[in-house]
């Protein structure tokens, strides 16, 4: 029998791409429905409880206080004690915060419910990483991201039209009832179909283990550690920090611009939500453009940072040429559309470098704290939107002001210097060159 791990795998001996990345993508698809529908219910909400554009900003962006407090913790016991438990709870937790959110009173208890809706998620994103990385080498880690991101484009084609058909059609309060609800169903299928790593899983192959043993060695003797099983590395690390600034900034524009996303559009074109709705799921088309092929060149080239820079940079752009397009109210919405869908490529790479130039020992804690304090861009981002709004009665400041925020991430994550990034896309570039090779000799 040949060598796994010396040529192309068939997709019989690769079910955890069939099998962890679907279950991690639907679980994800639902926790951003749950996250990205509060646009919808801005007017309704407005409505109820009288709230300003500022408020209404606060409103979309307190959940990200609350995503901060666990995310260093999440990354840690993920990799300690269990993922699969960590993104167990926080799928119990969540779907009883979002049907809440259905039974409010007051503009004080939605903020309360938003807040504790981001606790309920904090653990989530770090703790998916930690899975995949347990489940995927570093050769294979942009497409697994990648794949697992599918879960949040597709996320862009339902949150849209569902979240505007139910707004319309019942209540911004039912809404959150009834997209609450499937995630308590999805826990049963979480607990059935996952495991917690290869060699808990009954479905792989003997070949399939084989080839991931030897993968994660090769991994391990590439990425040594300090040794040390300590949070402090990861503060101590200034590439930490330099990647948790681009994240923070590129939050800003991605949360700015998604969450108020249904205010603008709804008043250039004076369209329901439902047509809104509609129009949104434009965005993910361009997305999953993107994202196949950004990643697919990122794993076969090896280069991570140029890949992430340039949808920073190409982004911004597009959402500057919506800014200065207003008088064409369709043109404008465009390039929104545009901007977002370029967009849609940043994660899958992006979420490869860190594992690349942060030790082992401190990768757990370096994922929480840039996501968690990263994300604190999905808070700044729409409270001063709104801010911008109420200061100057239109969307216009706003939109430039997170063409800004999204350029000055690009130019930063491009000048960002390190020699492990250049070794892995020669290691990896060398891989590639073995296992054509070795294709090659078995036809």
């Amino acid at each position: 029998m040949a060598n796994p791990s010396s040529g192309k795998q068939s997709w019989s001996d690769r079910k955890r791409f069939t099998r962890i990345i679907p279950m991690l993508a639907v679980m994800y698809l639902l926790a951003l429905i749950c996250r990205n529908n509060i646009g919808y219910a801005f007017g309704g909400m407005n409505e109820s409880f009288n709230l300003s554009a500022t408020i209404t900003g606060l409103v979309g962006g307190i959940f990200f206080i609350g995503y901060l407090l666990l995310q260093i913790p999440g990354g840690h016991f993920a990799q300690k004690v269990s993922a699969k438990k960590i993104i167990t709870i926080c799928m119990i937790a969540w779907g009883l915060v979002s049907i809440s959110m259905g039974l409010i009173q007051s503009g004080n208890q939605l903020l309360i419910m938003r807040f504790l809706l981001g606790v309920s998620q904090s653990m989530l994103y770090p703790t998916a990483l930690i899975l995949i990385g347990k489940w995927f080498p570093q050769s294979e880690r942009a497409r697994a991201i990648g794949y697992w991101s599918i879960g949040a484009t597709a996320s862009s084609f339902i949150v849209g039209p569902l979240s505007g058909f139910l707004v319309d059609m019942f209540s911004w309060k039912m809404m959150f009832v009834i997209q609450g609800i499937p995630v308590l169903i999805g826990v049963f299928f979480w607990i059935w179909l996952v495991a917690e790593k290869p060699s808990e899983a009954k479905f792989l192959s003997d070949a399939e283990k084989k080839y991931l043993e030897e993968e994660f060695a090769k991994d391990a003797l590439a990425q040594q550690g300090s040794g040390q099983d300590n949070w402090k590395l990861a503060l101590k690390d200034k590439f930490v920090w330099i990647l948790t600034l681009v994240f923070l900034l590129n939050n800003m524009f991605n949360y700015g611009l998604s969450i108020w996303w249904p205010t603008i559009a709804k008043s250039f074109t004076g369209s329901s939500y439902t047509i809104v709705g509609m129009l949104s799921t434009l965005a993910p088309l361009i997305a999953l453009l993107v994202m196949f092929i950004v990643s697919n060149h990122s794993d076969k080239t090896g280069e991570r940072k140029w890949h992430a820079a340039s949808i920073l940079l190409a982004s911004g752009l597009a959402l500057l040429v919506s800014a200065l397009t207003g008088a064409s109210p369709f043109i404008s919405v465009a390039f929104i559309l545009l901007a977002q869908g370029i967009w849609g490529g940043f994660s899958a790479v992006f979420w490869s470098i860190p594992s690349i130039i942060i030790s082992s020992a401190a990768i757990g804690a370096a994922t929480g704290l840039i996501n968690g304090i990263g994300n604190l861009g999905g808070f700044v981002g729409p409270y001063l939107f709104g801010y911008l709004i109420d200061s100057t009665g239109s969307t216009k400041v706003g939109l430039f002001f997170i063409v800004g925020v999204q350029l000055l991430a690009g130019i930063l994550l491009a000048t960002l210097r390190n020699p492990k990034l250049k070794a892995a896309q020669l290691e990896i570039q060398q891989k590639n060159k073995d296992r054509m090779k070795n294709e090659g000799v078995s036809k």
